[in-house]
């Protein structure tokens, strides 16, 4: 008897789990709340922040990403917050995500019935139209474009007006905010447009377009007489060449010094001793040292180089460092306007180590004895270029690491009269 009452028993409890845990499950998750007040912010082109209100009695909340074909939900994330950052978003792409919270017991997780969802869409920033678009330098056959940096710019469009065609063509691209626009022809007007583009995960937003007109013309015969840094260099091999204006050919034989204008690979163009120039292979030439002279400009050749090119600076200065003279010149005044107040001869980089370009003084430290003025400077490296005292006997010539040598009382005169943003012209 007492063994059949003990089964009567069991069976009975049997029946009422089977009964009863089934409706405990579904009262859970009846009782556990769904996600509300789920909303979205905008960190970044690439990331979107989800905020959402906190549910009564949960473990946590799942993160879901909707596929837009099958509209299958992928679990993407599990979080005990009641927020979470979406990354790498693809701007002006439309994505649908869900949100639901979750009970964990000890071998179960329940979710809640209804997701909460949102659509997801970001946008790329448009770029600020460039400002202050100019002619910045000419030459007969060259013009020079500069403009200030665009806010929210990844690069630049630089087009050339086709009078033919009537319409704009596109010249280059590029991250930088000038450009030099060759192969134009002396004294007739040429027009450009420049438009600023922002690009993100391969998406593209393009800004407004600034216009600008120009002619190319040559320097004057002052202007002229002024030239940028050679080289001595040798021929390491017998080399065929063309002549510069003509075209010819010419054979120059191994071992023939020349005046090589530019230091390259490339094709660079060399001076012969008569003063023939020839465009060859720059590797087919041995560099030997920089070519340079003690012999100065006259103060009107300078002025009326410095003017002609266009050099402007932020303040009422301008340096010139001759690579050619060995020689730094301190102008006053403005763009258009130069008048030379200082020269000083000085020591620069040996075999072409100081940097050519149009720099600004950037910075100051100590060093050798005195002060450092830098006028070049990599961030990454933590170096540049610097006018800097003198360290050995040398007074004038091509003997330094890559720094303008100078005496005591002439970096003293710019540590004192230049202020910082002050243009340095290196050529």
């Amino acid at each position: 008897m007492k063994k059949h009452l003990k089964k009567q028993v069991l069976l009975l409890f049997m029946l009422t789990a089977m009964l009863i845990l089934p409706a405990m499950s579904a009262l859970a998750a009846g009782t556990l709340g769904d996600v509300k007040n789920l909303k979205q912010k905008a960190v970044s082109e690439t990331s979107v922040k989800l905020t959402w209100s906190k549910v009564k009695g949960a473990s946590g909340y799942q993160v879901y990403r909707v596929d837009p074909a099958s509209g299958a939900a992928t679990k993407i994330a599990s979080t005990k917050k009641t927020n979470h950052t979406l990354k790498k978003i693809v701007p002006n792409t439309a994505y649908t995500y869900q949100v639901r919270a979750f009970v964990k017991s000890k071998d179960t997780t329940t979710e809640s019935v209804q997701p909460a969802t949102i659509r997801v869409q970001t946008s790329v920033k448009k770029p600020a139209t460039p400002s202050g678009l100019k002619i910045a330098g000419s030459s007969e056959t060259a013009l020079k474009l500069k403009w200030n940096k665009a806010k929210n710019a990844s690069g630049y469009y630089v087009y050339r007006y086709d009078e033919t065609e009537g319409k704009y063509k596109l010249l280059t691209t590029t991250k930088k905010t000038s450009f030099n626009v060759t192969n134009l022809t002396e004294g007739v007007a040429a027009k450009f447009s420049v438009q600023s583009f922002r690009k993100v995960s391969g998406q593209m937003v393009t800004g407004g377009v600034a216009e600008v007109s120009g002619t190319p013309k040559s320097l004057s015969g002052l202007a002229k007489q002024v030239h940028g840094r050679y080289f001595n260099a040798t021929l390491r091999r017998n080399s065929t060449g063309t002549l510069a204006g003509s075209g010819a050919k010419k054979v120059l034989k191994k071992g023939t010094k020349v005046t090589a204008t530019a230091r390259s690979s490339k094709v660079v163009t060399v001076i012969m001793k008569d003063g023939t120039r020839v465009r060859v292979k720059g590797s087919d030439l041995r560099y030997n040292s920089i070519n340079a002279t003690k012999q100065e400009y006259a103060t009107n050749v300078k002025e009326a180089f410095v003017n002609e090119k266009g050099y402007s600076s932020r303040t009422k200065y301008l340096i010139w460092v001759s690579q050619y003279t060995l020689s730094v010149n301190v102008f006053k005044g403005q763009q258009g306007s130069w008048k030379l107040v200082r020269r000083m001869p000085c020591v620069i980089g040996k075999d072409g180590k100081t940097s050519t370009g149009t720099f600004r003084l950037c910075r100051k430290d100590y060093a050798y004895g005195g002060v450092r003025i830098y006028f070049t400077w990599n961030e990454q490296k933590q170096w540049g270029n610097s006018f800097h005292r003198r360290v050995d006997g040398h007074t004038r010539g091509a003997y330094s690491h890559g720094c303008v040598r100078l005496s005591d009382a002439d970096l003293s005169y710019i540590n004192n009269t230049c202020p910082m943003g002050t243009t340095v012209v290196s050529y």
